[in-house]
């Protein structure tokens, strides 16, 4: 064998390594192909190691829960870059938020997750709408649509018996509450995928994305602070920092995430998450983050970034988040 032979049959073997790798990972749940996974979009919920439902207070609300937008009164957008596997998989998101007076809020946002090789792409479209009422209760709404394609042309897929169809799209919906019962404590629940939404590529197995249970709670600790008997400098941190929690129910799994964030001034903060996930594969993750802010006149940009790693079935593997926000 020549050397150029050798060279494209070591690029061959990467390749189909690489594929193998992508669809081990999207298998891991079941005997079928398990799309939409809930990898949760925006660096800043993902510092808080993903425990965001009870918050849902920037571009990234509706993802978490959207009743979080009837609390937000100002035009967000956000855009986020993710690296999942050491870079083997991407996940870009759009998204952006709308005050409409006392009518609530609207959202939209657009979620695409792709792999290297390019044969997997799927992608998620919301739209949103949330509204609060008496400043004390608010309930919100998704409708969304999964849509999933691989590539056709590529022998891996064209000459697999296991592939009905290279396609798939689906409707359903999200709803959930925040309530917010006493100063500094909200609690959030959201249930996702209700409608269900059946993305069978194969006759041989039924593929349905799973019903999500999100719950939990937040506290920001202003009030703390007001009672503290420490100096300013304390008094201050405690002022802008906030503790949360969440528990998701997905598909026989059960994950709990803690998460903190503190502003150490007026722009820059610090957070850290830790989860914990039970059943089929059992993980945990820990994650980093921070944020910057940079006032633009009337507008302001945060900068975050979100760095989590993985244990259990993907130790050693690390998700790298990035995102900008617009707040108008």
């Amino acid at each position: 064998m020549n050397i150029l032979a050798q060279s494209q049959l070591s690029e061959r073997i990467a390749t189909y390594k690489k594929i193998a790798l992508v669809f081990f990972t999207l298998m891991l749940c079941s005997n079928s192909f398990a799309a939409f996974n809930d990898i949760g979009v925006g660096a800043r919920p993902l510092g808080l190691g993903g425990a965001f439902v009870a918050l849902a207070d920037d571009s990234n609300a509706a993802n978490y829960n959207a009743a979080g937008l009837g609390y937000i009164d100002a035009i967000h957008v956000g855009v986020t870059r993710e690296q999942r596997f050491n870079g083997l998989i991407t996940y870009n998101a759009f998204s952006g938020v709308i005050p409409i007076g006392m009518l609530g809020s609207i959202g939209a946002n657009i979620g695409i997750l792709a792999e290297d090789s390019e044969i997997y792409r799927e992608q998620t479209l919301l739209f949103s709408y949330g509204k609060a009422f008496l400043k004390q209760f608010s309930i919100g709404v998704n409708l969304k649509r999964f849509s999933t394609t691989f590539d056709e042309t590529n022998e891996f897929v064209a000459g697999n018996a296991y592939f009905t169809q290279t396609s798939a799209s689906a409707i359903s919906v999200d709803v959930g509450i925040i309530t917010k019962p006493v100063t500094g404590l909200s609690i959030g629940v959201a249930a996702e995928n209700l409608v269900p939404a059946d993305m069978s590529i194969s006759e041989a197995f039924t593929d349905s994305v799973p019903r999500n249970i999100r719950a939990g709670a937040a506290y920001r600790l202003e009030s703390i602070a007001a009672m503290s008997a420490q100096g300013a400098t304390v008094s201050n941190i405690l002022k802008s920092s906030l503790a949360t929690f969440e528990i998701a129910l997905r598909d026989g799994e059960t994950q709990v995430r803690v998460g903190a964030e503190v502003w150490l001034g007026k722009n820059v903060a610090a957070r850290g998450g830790y989860g914990v996930k039970t059943g089929v594969d059992s993980a945990s993750t820990v994650s980093l983050g921070t944020s910057v802010k940079i006032p633009i006149s009337a507008t302001h940009l945060q900068l975050d970034y979100g760095f989590q790693l993985l244990t259990g079935v993907f130790r050693d593997n690390t998700t790298q988040r990035f995102s900008v926000n617009l707040r108008f």
